[in-house]
């Protein structure tokens, strides 16, 4: 049964969670602390790199000592800030063949450009049509950079809840659809245009691929018998591939999940 514990808040997180690995306390409380060289074989899934390389410094500092052999530290990419699955649990030759034929990340300049042009054709169509869309600046590469860092927002933030780019025009309610007309029009950028370019260019976006690798890595952890155990810390939740990953954890033999600023001790 998985083990889930909780911190309370004002605790240090990563301390109180690298000092119960050393204890023997997680994944099981009371347990055997583990001996110096059964550390590498606990996984650790954290949020961001950030945490992820904090949580080094904290096994150092618990441990007292100057080296020590780490537990596999991985960071899933929660945050914006880092939209990448560095690697598998267990390295690259452990990676499923869904994960190693993911297309790249499109850059986020050009990303940016693109829908820069794609802003500024849109904006040339609609001034032909109706001269009086010709508005000063409208059609200035700042109002497009502008409009062009909008679409990428929003962008994120739908693939991030998992929201399908076509689902767009249901959110506008029919009452309003004849006033949302053009802004519907500008969304086809979204819907149509981009993905088109993707698929031309062989890319996907950074939040796709992410989401695609978090969930691949649930699918290999639910799938494989891992010798040690796997542990998800300072994970939220906040997208739902991540929840799919904390569920697999959870059903995973020797799965633990850590959350923090919550009544409950640790220990």
């Amino acid at each position: 049964m998985t083990a889930i514990f909780t911190v309370p808040a004002g605790e240090p997180f990563l301390r109180r969670l690298a000092q119960a690995l050393i204890d023997g306390n997680l994944p099981v409380p009371g347990g055997k602390a583990p001996r110096a060289l059964d550390l590498p074989d606990t996984t650790l899934l954290m949020p961001t790199r950030r945490a992820a390389r904090a949580l080094q410094d904290a096994f150092l500092s618990v441990s007292g000592a100057r080296a020590l052999l780490m537990p596999r530290i991985r960071p899933i990419s929660e945050g914006e800030e880092d939209l990448t699955l560095l690697s598998g649990l267990a390295g690259l030759t452990t990676l499923g063949a869904d994960m190693l034929d993911l297309p790249p990340a499109v850059s986020p300049l050009e990303r940016t450009l693109t829908l820069m042009e794609l802003v500024l054709r849109w904006r040339n169509v609609l001034a032909q049509a109706d001269p009086d869309e010709r508005s000063a600046g409208s059609n200035t590469p700042a109002q497009a950079a502008a409009l062009a860092a909008e679409l990428a927002h929003l962008m994120d933030m739908l693939e991030t809840e998992g929201v399908a780019f076509t689902d767009l025009k249901e959110l506008v309610p029919e009452n309003y659809a004849e006033h949302w007309q053009k802004t519907v029009d500008f969304l086809r950028i979204v819907t149509h245009a981009w993905p088109d370019y993707l698929r031309e260019r062989g890319f996907v976006s950074a939040v796709g691929r992410r989401n695609a690798l978090i969930t691949a890595e649930a699918a290999r952890i639910a799938a494989t018998a891992f010798g040690g155990p796997v542990i998800v810390a300072g994970v939220t939740g906040s997208i739902p591939a991540t929840v799919t990953l904390m569920r697999a954890v959870a059903n995973a033999p020797h799965g633990a999940i850590v959350l923090p600023a919550l009544d409950l001790d640790l220990d």
